[in-house]
């Protein structure tokens, strides 16, 4: 029992850890691409005025295509890192293929489908409710997109595979993988999804993105524990991000409408569950509110 107990807590730092190693990796990588642009910048500035010299830094820094190669630089280094951890510690130094987890997969990719579409739409509301009842939360959202080049009309092709390809891999091997093992070594299974999902909606730094990606992460939690595997839910996460950069067409003209369809969107997102759990031969029935 003794045993048992150490093991389970020698888990615990492993459920905080990914989070700080992301954020710390992300401020190196900051730094040292600000020192990239300040030697460029003195190499080039016809300045004698170190003020000036230094606007002309934060500038090119602040730039839409500067943070997005910050950020691609810390979604790459952040992954292979979490990809390492993640292998040798909670699967013994090898990852899974997903064959032997589907027992369908006409009714696996259906799921998938109406999963992505419809939290598309659950979140899209619950912005629209929380923007509402919250101006503030709103622009601050929107000050954030613009700054990072993330608005549907200025966002670049570097921003996009940051959005679309890397960033997703990265924070699902952070969260759905070190950060959900680690925590359903030591709590009941749901505990493990409503944490994992509470650290990734935190990590966004933001009221209004945090709450959806709590409500997304969540979900994907909840089909990592279904399928056991990050495959299916960074192929989701990906698809998500992707459609997340267009302009979806959305109802809710009025109070009646919006919550139509609201209530839409969720039975959709239910059905699409029910349709991946239907399709997983992971997880038996029952099982979910007995497994640790």
């Amino acid at each position: 029992m003794n045993q048992t107990n150490t093991d389970r807590r020698k888990h615990i730092p492993w459920i905080f850890l990914p989070t700080v190693l992301a954020m710390v990796i992300q401020t190196a990588v900051a730094i040292i691409v600000m020192q990239l642009v300040m030697v460029r910048e003195f190499s080039i500035t016809t300045k004698s005025d170190y003020a000036d010299f230094m606007l002309d830094v934060v500038h090119k820094y602040s730039s839409a295509d500067c943070i997005a190669v910050v950020s691609l630089m810390y979604a790459l280094v952040t992954a292979i890192l979490m990809l390492v951890i993640f292998r040798n510690t909670y699967r013994d130094g090898k990852l899974a293929g997903l064959k032997m987890q589907v027992n369908n997969w006409g009714i696996m990719i259906l799921g998938m489908v109406l999963f992505i579409v419809s939290m598309q739409y659950v979140t899209v509301y619950l912005m629209n409710a929380l923007a509402s009842a919250f101006p503030a939360w709103l622009e601050e959202y929107q000050a954030l997109t613009e700054a990072a080049g993330l608005d549907a009309e200025h966002i670049s092709p570097i921003m996009i595979a940051y959005a679309v390809l890397l960033g997703p891999i990265c924070e699902e091997f952070i969260f759905r993988g070190v950060t959900f093992f680690a925590a359903r070594k030591v709590m009941p299974i749901h505990f493990a999804i409503l944490v994992q999902a509470i650290l990734f909606g935190a990590f966004h730094m933001n009221k209004l993105q945090g709450v959806y990606a709590f409500v997304l992460g969540l979900g994907l939690g909840y089909i990592m524990y279904l399928y056991d595997n990050l495959i299916v839910t960074i192929v989701i996460h990906m698809a998500y991000n992707m459609i997340g950069v267009m302009d979806l067409p959305a109802g809710g003209d009025n109070l009646i409408t919006f919550f139509l369809c609201s209530l839409a969107s969720l039975v959709v997102a239910y059905i699409s569950i029910i349709l991946l759990r239907n399709s997983s031969s992971v997880v038996k029935d029952g099982q979910f509110f007995s497994d640790i």
